[in-house]
């Protein structure tokens, strides 16, 4: 089933939780220095250390009876580190969508739908609005592997972990050249601001007049649950243009996760719980988890979603 269809009928999709933090720190798995797990496809033992991650997500969403979105391990697979990679002169983008379609293909009896996001990042530090490119710089140096994913196959794009707005502009205005839908995930304070002060509802504003009818889906992720329900308190008017939300397990703000080496986390009951408590307030269809979450956040999450009034 295709992403708009999904999008509109269905009341909840679980997206998937960590993956990168998840194996970042694991001793099963190596990463290239450069394009970080876009790289374990390549190894058949960390090939296989990424697929059981990747199918614990699906398998909740199975058990939960729910839809899933799955995003390919390409945030940091952008060309200028594809290049400097070991993996210079492969498909990773093309080939980390391919290793996905393979493990979709595995539950095609099963009649669970899932949604392949090819995913990517800002070309600086998710954390650092200062490093941010400009719009036609952005739109430049993200459409190599924009192309890519689409090439591939993904049932949508997004640009996740975006700080600042000239990037997202000139990222968006790239991914309305691809013809696939497409979202822009911001990182954002309890204000409701992006990193680099820019307020949300300007932020979508001037997005939506640089792309027209080539529309973008907005969407939130690398913070707390408390924080985008204050932040959409903020900015109430553009509340129902958010559609997908991956939250951090820790309610510290980027500001003081900036740089911490040890891995900030809840338990997973009470993750669950700030995700129930900003869902009866606001209507947001994709619900995963982003840094600290792991598979058993991702079964809380469903189960509050099952409960979820329709």
């Amino acid at each position: 089933m295709s992403f708009e269809s999904l999008l509109h009928g269905e009341k909840h999709i679980l997206s998937q939780g960590s993956v990168y933090e998840l194996l970042r720190r694991s001793p099963e798995v190596e990463f290239d220095e450069h394009i970080f797990h876009a790289g374990l496809i390549y190894d058949p033992r960390y090939a296989a250390v990424l697929e059981r991650v990747y199918r614990s997500y699906i398998d909740t969403a199975l058990t939960a009876g729910m839809s899933v979105v799955v995003g390919t391990a390409t945030w940091r697979a952008n060309r200028e580190r594809v290049r400097a990679s070991a993996f210079s002169g492969r498909e990773v983008n093309q080939d980390n969508v391919r290793f996905l379609q393979a493990i979709r293909d595995s539950y095609a009896d099963t009649g669970i739908s899932i949604l392949i996001e090819g995913d990517i990042g800002p070309r600086g530090d998710a954390y650092k609005p200062g490093e941010a490119l400009d719009i036609d710089s952005a739109r430049s140096f993200h459409a190599w592997q924009l192309e890519a994913l689409a090439c591939g196959q993904a049932d949508y794009l997004q640009a996740s972990t975006l700080p600042a707005l000239s990037e997202a502009t000139g990222i968006a205005l790239a991914m309305a050249e691809t013809g696939l839908p497409y979202a822009i995930s911001f990182v954002v304070d309890k204000s409701g601001c992006l990193l680099d002060g820019t307020r949300l509802r300007d932020a979508i504003a001037s997005i939506d007049d640089a792309v027209g009818d080539n529309s973008a889906r907005y969407s939130i992720n690398c913070v707390h649950p408390t924080i985008l329900l204050q932040a959409l308190d903020n900015n109430p008017e553009i509340a129902d243009r958010i559609i997908s939300f991956c939250g951090n397990t820790s309610d510290l703000s980027a500001a003081e996760l900036d740089g911490m080496e040890e891995l900030q986390t809840e338990e997973p009951a009470k993750f669950a719980f700030a995700n129930r408590q900003l869902l009866r307030s606001h209507d947001i269809r994709i619900v995963g988890g982003c840094c600290g979450s792991g598979p058993e956040h991702i079964r809380e999450i469903a189960a509050i979603l099952e409960a979820a009034p329709t």
